[in-house]
């Protein structure tokens, strides 16, 4: 399909082309009795008319952790066809075999969200597996109401995204929300900060993007010459440092809106941090957090379990708000003493020498250690011209020392330009782990 710009959804040319391919669709349903298909085209506006017109003609839709032909082929096994261009096997749909109708059956709305049917989901696999979490059109929807309901900007905003809209963060917030909400859909995928600026400048902006592109913006923020048409960020993706938050809030003048959830509780809450003290975190309506033994637990109208106790430690406060604390799967045993390394990123993440870090598990036969992955800033890296690696890596032990035992402490170093993310800002620990090899 094309579109007005070649950046901005037109929703007439989108509305038509889900019309007459939910009809190619439905008729090709009924020819088959095929139930499902798996889904994944690189630009969204593709995406989005193909998601809407599959879904309108009463398929289920599987959508596979990224682009990469193992991974459509894994998302396949659970499906009737495949709709990937570039996917060769026996379930491949083409959409030029499909039969044109003579009488097209409107939808009501062609971009409205369908009330029945299923979506799957594949996490984006930041440990390298992926695991399939099935949701309804009505938890999507209930959803997309809450996110009406909470957030609210002006009505000549554009949409700008640097999440891909193949998983259920960029999905809603790119694509599903600006719709309903009736804001202008920018459908480029923005990858540098320079791209962002470009975009900001053309007209009020709000932002959809993960704590590692604001890592990377705030080192030289080429987007304060556009602040004024920054109406919104939102961060969701992974947790966004309180200095990082600080800092974009000083350049822009606009906090960050975090957002906490996960692809199986959809967003649970949010909070934006502008200054340096703990700010708890708010539930979105409907929703309830609360204590399950150490772990968080939710209860939401998101998904149909009556709970789902999340890997999340925190603390809930007397207001029904809550605090997190890190996560009990990144709690483990060295030499028998217990370490979160969550909480040693933390504390190293507060030295001015570090831009950001994370702590990985190395494993040798039966020998365990920690490994250090960190971006410098500035000053860490005027220490490490200065005095070498070994000065740098005993520095960063000192800072620990102060917190943590010495059977803590990293064994090994890395220091690079850039900690290694996928699509959707979350860091990929296998790409991690290569890096001690």
């Amino acid at each position: 399909m094309h579109t007005t710009s070649p950046s901005i959804l037109d929703r007439n040319i989108c509305a038509n082309a889900v019309t007459a391919l939910a009809n190619q669709l439905r008729l090709f349903k009924q020819q088959t009795g095929a139930q499902s298909l798996v889904l994944y085209h690189a630009a969204s506006d593709v995406f989005l008319v193909r998601l809407l017109a599959a879904a309108h003609a009463g398929f289920d839709v599987i959508f596979p952790a990224n682009g990469q032909p193992e991974n459509i082929q894994i998302a396949s096994e659970d499906a009737d066809y495949v709709l990937v261009d570039e996917f060769s096997g026996d379930k491949h749909l083409s959409l030029d075999s499909l039969t044109l109708t003579e009488t097209l059956q409107q939808p009501a709305n062609a971009l409205t969200l369908p009330e029945s049917g299923k979506l799957t989901f594949y996490t984006s696999g930041s440990t390298g597996y992926g695991k399939p979490v099935v949701k309804s059109w009505q938890h999507i929807n209930a959803e997309l109401t809450n996110l009406c309901n909470t957030f609210e900007f002006d009505s000549d905003c554009q949409i700008v995204a640097t999440v891909s809209h193949q998983h259920i963060y960029g999905l809603l917030f790119k694509l599903f929300w600006p719709l309903r909400a009736n804001y202008t859909v920018n459908l480029t995928f923005v990858e540098f900060p320079e791209q962002l600026r470009a975009l900001v400048a053309t007209q009020p902006s709000v932002i959809i993007t993960s704590p590692a592109f604001i890592d990377r913006l705030i080192r030289d923020n080429v987007c304060v010459s556009v602040k004024h048409n920054i109406a919104g960020v939102f961060s969701s993706g992974g947790p966004l440092s309180d200095s990082s938050a600080v800092t974009l809030f000083q350049q822009l003048g606009v906090a960050a809106t975090q957002i906490y959830g996960s692809t199986e509780t959809g967003g649970i809450a949010y909070r934006q941090v502008s200054e340096f003290k703990t700010e708890p975190w708010q539930c979105f309506d409907g929703i309830t957090v609360l204590k399950h033994q150490q772990q968080l637990a939710v209860k939401s109208p998101y998904f149909d379990d009556a709970m789902f106790v999340t890997q999340d430690c925190g603390e809930i406060l007397e207001d029904g708000r809550f605090s997190l604390s890190g996560r009990l799967d990144r709690t483990i045993k060295l030499e028998e003493k217990r370490v979160n390394l969550d909480a040693l990123e933390r504390v190293l993440s507060d030295d001015s020498a570090i831009t950001e870090c994370k702590v990985v598990l190395l494993t040798h036969g039966f020998r365990q250690q920690l490994g250090l992955v960190a971006q410098l800033s500035a000053a860490g890296l005027g220490e490490l011209n200065k005095n070498g690696k070994l000065a740098v890596n005993k520095r960063l032990k000192q800072v620990l020392a102060g917190q943590f035992e010495a059977v803590c402490m990293p064994r090994k170093f890395r220091y690079v330009d850039e900690l290694p993310v996928n699509s959707q800002g979350k860091y990929v620990f296998a790409e991690l782990e290569k890096l001690f090899d």
